[in-house]
């Protein structure tokens, strides 16, 4: 038994010795990771005499750059942004916000639009007009057997959604005295006349959309819906900053935003609607404990959050106060806040998250904690993880 231990201990000792040789800058497994810095471009395939060639265009062009502008060195490549946190939940969801509510469909409006014209024709619920273009289904005029001194009529419109190839249905419901001719201007309200019948819309129209079969038959009708107007964007505009764009009214935006910053390597510790100003930080090891979490590999599961305890310590006032009134960042997003600069320059951990505009144009941009204005790379990576949580 001695002598077996001591033959293994001198076998590793043998593998330590000659390590040197094996790994390393100038061993056989050397880290290769730079080695695309030397690479050199191939010339264009030449086909033999005769042969006619198509022709090609480069579908992945490498940009010119000039020799002095490549250095070797060490290189960090970046992590790749994690998938959606909104990726796999149901196919069809209602969602609410203060007392409207919408259906969220995980399809693209040209499937979803048949599927609406099928669930109206097996409810019994004829169609008045149906304009795909705009997105917009009336029924005709019906009676609820519980109320025949009245008529009701249901608007449906379909829009494209916050994420990609998913859409919102918005029901509206009208009910008018049953003596109304039929011929009578249709003026709809802002809000429905009657939540309930429009809860029970709604609620018809989900259970039926999510028995559907997620099959991909589309209407061709129905390929403009949304197609034109895209709700939110990450605008990346040549000299300024990058922003989020956001078609969406300012009570829905802030609701969308403040959930995607609580969401993913986010994390949401002061707020302020009436200022437009949401304080968080970003860490991507939170992510990578949450996909960990109980794995072989695990990076501490529900360890300290070291970095989201410092910033709950920070509040929201300190943040003002520390914010640089000299800077002549535009757009100046700072303009008209109480208790804003005054306090001595410090470095608080995370960002600001800033919403700005009005009557469905909002802009979001990320700032430091002392206001002012991120790298580019930098404001577009933490704009992107806010775009991909939106709901």
């Amino acid at each position: 038994m001695t002598r077996l231990t001591a033959g293994a201990a001198l076998c590793i000792a043998s593998i330590s010795l000659t390590g040197c040789g094996i790994f390393g800058d100038d061993g056989y497994f050397r880290d290769r990771g730079n080695d695309y810095q030397r690479a050199d471009s191939l010339p264009p395939l030449q086909l033999p005499a005769g042969v006619t060639a198509k022709h090609q265009e480069e579908l992945y062009e490498v940009p010119q750059i000039a020799g002095d502008q490549l250095t070797e060195g060490e290189f960090e490549a970046p992590r790749p942004q994690a998938l959606s946190v909104n990726v796999g939940l149901e196919r069809v969801k209602i969602q609410k916000l203060g007392n409207r509510r919408w259906v969220l469909v995980s399809q693209p409006p040209a499937e979803v639009w048949p599927q609406l014209h099928y669930f109206l024709r097996t409810s019994g619920l004829r169609l008045e007009s149906s304009d795909a273009s705009a997105g917009v289904m009336e029924t005709t005029w019906l009676t609820f057997n519980e109320s025949p001194g009245t008529k009701d009529k249901y608007r449906l419109q379909v829009e494209s959604g916050v994420q990609p190839d998913t859409t919102e249905i918005h029901v509206r419901h009208l009910s008018v005295p049953a003596e109304t001719p039929a011929s009578a201007r249709v003026d709809w309200p802002a809000q429905s006349s009657s939540p309930e019948r429009e809860g029970w819309m709604i609620d018809e129209m989900s259970n039926s959309l999510a028995a559907e079969s997620t099959g991909a038959a589309a209407s061709l009708v129905a390929q403009a819906i949304g197609g034109t107007s895209v709700k939110v964007q990450l605008q990346e505009p040549s000299g300024r900053e990058p922003y989020i764009s956001m078609g969406l009214a300012m009570d829905r935006a802030w609701a969308t935003v403040a959930h995607a910053v609580n969401a993913g390597a986010y994390r949401l510790h002061k707020e302020d609607a009436d200022a437009g100003i949401l304080y968080v930080t970003y860490d991507e090891d939170r992510e990578l404990a949450d996909e960990d979490e109980g794995g072989w590999f695990s990076w501490g599961g529900k360890g300290e959050d070291k970095l989201a305890k410092a910033a709950d310590e920070v509040s929201l006032q300190q943040i003002l106060a520390n914010i640089d009134m000299s800077s002549d960042a535009e757009p100046a997003l700072f303009a008209d806040i109480q208790g804003l600069g005054g306090a001595p320059a410090a470095e608080y951990p995370g960002y600001l998250v800033v919403l700005r505009g009005g009557n469905d144009v909002i802009e979001v941009r990320i700032r430091n904690t002392r206001g002012q204005p991120l790298s580019r790379t930098k404001a577009s990576q933490l704009l992107q993880a806010i775009r991909q949580n939106l709901i």
